[in-house]
C-alpha cells in the first residue's frame, strides 16, 4: 500500500506588497514535511465522539498488513478526526510569509454488498486544517470539522472557526438544501456550504476503488487545486496521470486559519461505509 504524505513549504511569497517594498525580507521559516505511515500514536491522534464509549483502536485501526488506516464505526454515523498531534506554522505573524503546500494520499470507500444502491453512498472525508485537534460537539453532517447552522451549512463559531478543508462527500442526502445531493468534492472555508464544488464520478468509479488525491495550495496566487487519479489494482499514485478536478482562486490562507494549525483528516463514518486511507 502507499503512504499518505503531507508536505508543507514556507515560500518567499509576500502577503503584503507594501511590506515587500518598504522593508528587507527576513529569512523565511524552514519548511515542514509530514508523512505517514507508520501510523504511530506518538505522532497521530484519533479523536471522535466519546459518547459512543469505544477505544480509539476500534475507530482508527491500522490495516494488516500495515500501510493503511481503516476508519469506521459499527452502528450510528459518527464524526472522527485523524490528525498530526503537533500544530504546524502556516504563516508567520509580522512577516510576509505564508505556506504553500502539497498533499498526496490514497483512499478507498468500502461498502457492504447487501446495501441498496441508494445507500451505497454515504459518509465522506475531508483533508482539514483546523485550530484545534478535538472533535468536540462537531457532528457528522460537517465531517467533524465544526458545529454548523443546519439551515445554511455555516459555522456557529463565528470568526474563531479558522478552518479550511477539502471535502470528498459521497453522501446522497437531500436533507440540506445547501449540500449537493450527489457525490462531490468541495472547498470549505469556515462553512460546509462550499465556496467551490464539483461532482465526482458515478459510484462504481470510486466506491471500492483506490483513488489518489493531490491537493496543492499556492500562497503567492491564493489558489487551491484538487486532482484525482483512479488507481489500477497494481498501480500507484502518479501525479502525471491525475486530472485537475477543482481549482479555486481567492483563498488567502493566512486570513482563514490560525498561524499554528493542525493538519490531517476529518470525516463521518460507520461500519457499513468504512474508509481506508
Amino acid at each position: 500500500m502507499w503512504p499518505m504524505v503531507v508536505i508543507l513549504l514556507l515560500l518567499e511569497a509576500p502577503r503584503d506588497a507594501h511590506f515587500a517594498k518598504s522593508s528587507p525580507l527576513p529569512a523565511p521559516p524552514p519548511g515542514v514535511s509530514i508523512s505517514f505511515p507508520p501510523f504511530s500514536n506518538s505522532t497521530l491522534l484519533c479523536q471522535y465522539d466519546k459518547s459512543i464509549n469505544l477505544p480509539g483502536s476500534a475507530i482508527c485501526t491500522p490495516s494488516v498488513p500495515p500501510g493503511q488506516i481503516v476508519l469506521s464505526n459499527d452502528d450510528e454515523v459518527i464524526s472522527v478526526r485523524y490528525q498530526y498531534r503537533k500544530p504546524v506554522a502556516l504563516w508567520k505573524n509580522g512577516s510576509p510569509y505564508a505556506a504553500s503546500f502539497s498533499t498526496q494520499f490514497t483512499l478507498q470507500f468500502h461498502c457492504d454488498a447487501e446495501r441498496s444502491v441508494k445507500r451505497v453512498f454515504g459518509g465522506g472525508i475531508a483533508f482539514a486544517i483546523t485550530p484545534t485537534i478535538d472533535v468536540g460537539s462537531s457532528g457528522p453532517e460537517s465531517f467533524g470539522l465544526f458545529p454548523i447552522d443546519e439551515s445554511s451549512g455555516r459555522t456557529v463559531g463565528g470568526k474563531d472557526t479558522k478552518t479550511v478543508a477539502v471535502e470528498i462527500d459521497t453522501s446522497r442526502d437531500v436533507t440540506y438544501s445547501w449540500d449537493p445531493p450527489i457525490s462531490h468534492v468541495g472547498l470549505d472555508v469556515n462553512s460546509v456550504n462550499s465556496v467551490a464544488s464539483r461532482y465526482l464520478w458515478d459510484g462504481s468509479s470510486f466506491i471500492d476503488r483506490k483513488i489518489a488525491v493531490f491537493i496543492d495550495y499556492d500562497a503567492s496566487q491564493h489558489r487551491m487545486e484538487v486532482r484525482f487519479q483512479n488507481v489500477s489494482n497494481n498501480g500507484g499514485p502518479d501525479r502525471s496521470k491525475s486530472q485537475l478536478w477543482l481549482s479555486y482562486h481567492g483563498l488567502e490562507l493566512a486570513a482563514s486559519v490560525n498561524e499554528l494549525s493542525y493538519v490531517g483528516f476529518s470525516l463521518s463514518v460507520r461500519r457499513s461505509n468504512p474508509q481506508k486511507a
